[in-house]
């Protein structure tokens, strides 16, 4: 498995390297993501959607619905159009190229490609309209995606932007001539609006030649971990092959990594409650003096090519006849729903599978383990450590990008690149000290989203969340073998406390009962690691055996007891957890407690609120309960909030959103679910010790 995953990186090329620079002046003639017999430009795109019959039907429906005459419905479709739809020209194209080939030299080590997944991609164009869906961590995705189509001589997809790089001065039009359409972030009660979009977005499918590019997370991850697929631009450009007007579409999965994100002070501000800055054509170039500083690789790959017709396993008279039907009238029914939702899970599982590991985040991932036992750690440990854990990853199949030839002067680099987190200290690797006094002069704490925190408690919080950003991308290898872990402790404690240890179970009997206690927790955080894939049995016993072969797990057939090897590698898979099981035992401690009864309703805002003024307490108290500084992450708060919805552990009131307590579902139980876990932990709380945050041990 190792010398297979070697393998696989060595397909990667810098494309920026010395030797390997693109012409940007070269004669462009691109592979068509779709061959067709007539290819329309950008305004006969337009044209073709106007005079469709669909917006025939169309206009004259909201004609009758406002009593008006067609033609001022008509009109108001024009301008819509013209608002969402791309443009192209290559002068502009070209000029973009040749200032991403600078910036790129400048601030990184290089631009890799996986060259056999290009080649692989090259082969499957050209039968069936292609949707390019690549992870979305940063700005630079589709930039890189659309320099990448250029450099393999393949055509610039279409790419979905939001209105807020539409009102940019003079960018939204240079981005609308590089391949964007817009689209506004929500819809409101513009029924029209709603129609038209979604009649062009059908029109890029299905007649057009380019392919669409968009991301099914909706918008940036400021945690770097995947969100829930959003499917509702995913079910329009879906709604060709439903419709029977194409026999096919093709999805691309496409993987963007990166050794340090451009916005990552950025996103940890806006974890924080510090409010996103709103784009601007002055923002963007105030930005440019990220070319001052050093941001390591950058690193994409094309996922296997999923044919939507076989993953569905449609035939051609199973499918509904409606392409006539105007927009109004276009509706999937449940059962494609549910198929989509499926591929969209399936898109998100396959993005993953080929996010690049680098040096920094096995670094992130030791380092934050050995500080759950305030250890010291020096070069020489995080060479084993990193060395250890790249083990461990290629045998769960990820790629990773760590040269172990060279460990030390990798991280040394990548401790240089990240030196406003991490830095070495008299030998030992330190986190890098931030000052309130600083903090208070940059942030305007009054504006800030949930509670007003103080200057102190982000001071303590950046660089453990900054930390964290790196650790999260390994959580979707990582989760699953520490449910495992879990399960097994629950297990080991339980044998402990019987009196009689003769014959517990049969091996079987174990095996299912640790596979039904890792469901329990699977469950519990289906929404915060988004690694559904319908197979669950398989990565079960595929963890089994890691855990076996990394001395973590025993199963004693004879007795029937299950043994937890606390070693090393455990430690780093429970402290990838832990930050994360310290966020819902907070969040529901603290609803339990300002929100005992279900006769009231409380706001999304009321809880966050609470939440962060709760862990600031408990942070500058330095106090021995399960807290992290990462309970004070709105979006992780967030996402732990929708997961009690979606479980029915609270309800949400759909006309004003409010919140409140259900009878059905117990949170004092599940409260007392997680402080199982969190007891389990070999290890309580991050706490403040001078300048370094380290972590209390109950061993």
């Amino acid at each position: 498995m190792a010398r297979a995953q070697n393998d696989y990186m060595d397909n990667f090329e810098n494309i920026i390297g010395a030797g390997n620079e693109v012409d940007m002046m070269k004669d462009y003639k691109p592979l068509v993501a779709y061959k067709m017999e007539n290819y329309l430009n950008p305004k006969q795109l337009k044209t073709h959607v106007l005079k469709s019959e669909k917006i025939t039907k169309l206009i004259n429906h909201y004609a009758q619905k406002q009593n008006c005459p067609p033609s001022k419905i008509e009109q108001q479709v024009k301008v819509i159009l013209d608002e969402i739809g791309l443009d192209r020209n290559m002068a502009i194209i070209r000029w973009c190229g040749i200032a991403i080939t600078c910036i790129g030299k400048r601030i990184s080590s290089g631009i890799y490609v996986n060259n056999n997944s290009v080649n692989e991609l090259k082969k499957s164009l050209g039968s069936s309209p292609v949707l390019y869906l690549p992870t979305h961590r940063s700005y630079m995705d589709f930039i890189l995606m659309s320099y990448i189509c250029f450099y393999y001589d393949i055509e610039i997809p279409g790419i979905a932007g939001g209105m807020d790089f539409y009102s940019m001065f003079a960018m939204g039009t240079m981005l609308r001539k590089t391949g964007a359409f817009f689209m506004r972030r929500s819809f409101s009660d513009d029924e029209l609006y709603w129609d038209v979009f979604r009649e062009y977005v059908y029109a890029l499918v299905a007649v057009y030649h380019i392919g669409v590019e968009f991301f099914i997370e909706g918008t940036r991850s400021r945690n770097f971990k995947s969100l829930v697929p959003k499917i509702g631009l995913l079910s329009m450009a879906l709604l060709p092959y439903f419709t029977g007007e194409v026999s096919d579409i093709t999805i691309v999965p496409v993987s963007v990594s990166y050794e340090k994100i451009l916005e990552e002070q950025l996103f940890v501000y806006e974890l924080l409650g510090v409010p996103k800055p709103k784009e601007s054509t002055k923002g963007f170039f105030k930005a440019l003096k990220i070319i001052d500083e050093r941001f390591g690789k950058m690193y994409l790959d094309f996922g296997k090519p999923i044919s939507v017709r076989d993953f569905f396993g449609h035939k051609d008279a199973q499918r509904t006849e409606r392409a006539t039907l105007a927009a109004h009238l276009q509706q999937l029914n449940k059962n494609e729903v549910e198929l989509i939702k499926k591929l969209a899970n399936e898109i998100i599982y396959q993005q993953q599978r080929r996010i690049v590991i680098n040096t920094f985040n096995l670094l992130s991932l030791y380092y934050s383990s050995q500080l759950y036992n305030q250890s010291p750690v020096n070069i020489d440990e995080l060479a084993r450590g990193i060395t250890l854990l790249k083990g461990l990853f290629q045998e769960l199949g990820a790629h990773v990008s760590t040269n172990l030839n060279a460990i030390k002067p990798e991280i040394i680099k990548t401790v240089e690149i990240h030196s406003n987190i991490v830095h070495f200290h008299q030998a030992n690797l330190r986190f890098t000290k931030v000052a309130a006094g600083q903090l208070a002069q940059e942030i305007d704490m009054a504006k800030l989203k949930g509670y007003a925190l103080l200057p102190q408690t982000m001071a303590i919080a950046l660089p453990s969340l900054s930390l964290q950003l790196y650790i999260n991308p390994c959580l979707f290898w990582l989760a699953r073998p520490a449910y495992l872990i879990m399960a097994a402790l629950q297990m080991q404690q339980e044998q402990e406390q019987l009196q009689n240890l003769q014959k517990i179970s049969s091996h079987s009997d174990l095996l299912a009962n640790l596979s039904y206690k890792t469901a329990e927790l699977d469950q519990i955080f289906k929404y915060e690691f988004i690694i559904e894939s319908n197979r669950e049995d398989e990565e079960f016993h595929r963890n089994l055996h890691l855990l076996k072969t990394y001395d973590i797990l025993k199963i004693t057939a004879e007795n029937g007891l299950v043994t937890v090897n606390m070693n090393d590698c455990c430690r780093v898979l429970l402290s990838a957890l832990a930050p994360f099981l310290c966020v819902y035992y907070q969040l529901v401690v603290t609803i339990n407690k300002e929100f005992p009864t279900g006769q009231h309703t409380f706001t999304n805002k009321d809880v966050l609120t609470s939440v962060q003024e709760r862990i600031e307490q408990l942070l500058l108290e330095n106090s021995q309960r399960c807290v992290h500084p990462y309970c004070l992450a709105l979006d992780n708060l967030n996402i732990a909030i929708h997961a009690l919805i979606q479980e029915s552990y609270l309800l949400k009131n759909r006309e004003n959103g409010d919140l409140r307590r259900s009878s059905h579902k117990s949170l004092s139980d599940l409260e007392q679910q997680l402080a199982v876990y969190c007891d389990l932990m070999p290890f309580k709380q991050y706490y403040m010790s001078g300048e370094q945050i380290v972590m209390d041990s109950k061993l």
